[in-house]
């Protein structure tokens, strides 16, 4: 099989599994002879922030000289994003080649058991990767959820690390209607007695978070044991210094934009030193600042023109869109321009509501998705709060309406759905170029 055949195989995978067990995807890995198990892993969960969290550690390890594998989701515009070892992606040809060993191995466990999804069988070609490149550590984002993820088929013996990134309303129809139910999906991937931090700032989900840790005699540590000193934040850089426990940090700095990534450091600081204080790491300051420094997430207040200003941010819930209209108070702008299209699972007039509260103008546009809300319901619910919605079905054409009718003074974010973030990630260079 070629790539492109590949890629056809999973695309035309189910996307959820009907059963939340691991039977299936154990026998798979059996039969690959176990390559998920003898790693090292650092695993994170939350509803926003994971995959931000994740490059952050992946970052610092990669620059204390580890191999480190990085496996996150979902992609932006290859499949490849997905699985990176040291700052390089899986090639197309390894891809391609560990696909068919996964769909092999499949096809003895077929009669017994269905298909893999979509997920898991990505999962899988991660794990073989992985192992197969000798890596020192492998930092895991799950896809959905926690306890029922496949990410979460590992073994708590090879776990290092647990993190859980602020939780909130989304995928309710997979995790549970009420915050508890989905807290306790994502707290299922904490491991008896395995390092678990949180940047949770909500104190409900934070005690729900904490009981699920000492339940499971996992040492625990939040925002409230690092302190962050001499922070200077604007819309490009934030520099601050830390202080965990009796040591002190100083001179970090990332070029990841907005109070939130603030977070994100934080927690991913706060691991690493605790893991290195453990023994679990050797890893120096400077690899620390350094992997702060070098973190790059593409499509995460991601500045991607000038003059005007275009923002490109994946935030995709209600609580993604409050953390992104509260960094946008870094930016010195005139005109403030919306590009959005959002999915018909999400609180979208919430989310549209917000975004009335501080643009001048927001712009509508339709997804190749079959999951988008409809275009006249989302213009009908922006209309309450906004007196100039426009609808432009298309990405492109709205683009470079909004770039020509703003100043170089003026201000375009582009958020809303992640299939948003990548259908602009496909067209940005060639639409900019004819504005």
């Amino acid at each position: 099989m070629n790539y492109s055949e590949i890629i056809k195989n999973i695309e035309n995978r189910e996307g959820k599994r009907k059963s939340y067990d691991f039977k299936r995807m154990r026998y798979l890995l059996g039969i690959l002879n176990n390559p998920h198990i003898g790693l090292k892993y650092l695993h994170i969960a939350g509803t926003n922030g994971k995959g931000s969290t994740s490059s952050f550690i992946y970052n610092i390890l990669k620059s204390g000289d580890y191999k480190v594998g990085l496996y996150t989701s979902p992609h932006l515009e290859r499949y490849t994003e997905r699985i990176i070892i040291n700052g390089r992606e899986i090639s197309e040809d390894d891809f391609v080649r560990l696909s068919e060993k996964v769909i092999k191995a499949e096809q003895e466990i077929i009669s017994e058991f269905e298909m893999l999804t979509y997920f898991e069988f990505i999962t899988a070609v991660g794990f073989l990767y992985f192992k197969e490149n000798n890596c020192d550590y492998c930092v895991l984002e799950v896809g959905m959820g926690g306890l029922s993820d496949s990410t979460n088929v590992i073994e708590t013996k090879d776990k290092i690390l647990s993190v859980i990134t602020p939780i909130s309303m989304d995928h309710m129809q997979y995790l549970g209607d009420t915050i508890e139910e989905i807290t306790n999906q994502k707290v299922g991937i904490i491991g008896e007695g395995v390092l678990c931090t949180s940047s949770n700032r909500n104190s409900h989900i934070e005690g729900i978070v904490a009981k699920k840790a000492k339940e499971k005699n996992a040492p625990f540590y939040d925002l409230n044991d690092i302190e962050i000193e001499n922070l200077e934040i604007d819309d490009r850089h934030t520099k601050f210094d830390v202080l965990f426990k009796d040591e002190k940090i100083e001179n970090l700095k990332t070029n990841m934009i907005g109070y939130y990534q603030l977070d994100n450091a934080a927690v991913s600081i706060l691991s690493i030193l605790e893991l290195r204080n453990r023994g679990l790491l050797n890893i120096s300051n400077d690899s620390i600042r350094d992997g702060l420094l070098n973190t790059n997430w593409p499509g995460r207040m991601e500045r991607i023109s000038e003059n005007p200003t275009v923002i490109l941010d994946g935030a995709h819930n209600f609580d993604g869109i409050l953390k992104l209209t509260e960094s946008l108070k870094l930016f010195k702008y005139n005109k403030l321009t919306i590009i959005t299209s959002i999915l018909d699972d999400k609180e979208h007039e919430k989310m549209l509501h917000e975004f009335a509260k501080y643009s001048n103008e927001i712009i509508i546009v339709d997804l190749s998705t079959n999951r988008k809300t409809n275009l006249n319901t989302l213009k009908n619910e922006a209309t309450k709060y906004s007196s100039n919605v426009l609808i432009i079905n298309n990405l492109e054409e709205a683009i470079e309406i909004a770039v020509k009718g703003s100043s170089k003074d003026d201000l375009i974010v582009i958020a809303g759905s992640l299939y948003l973030v990548s259908e602009t990630k496909e067209l940005i260079n060639s639409v900019l170029k004819k504005a």
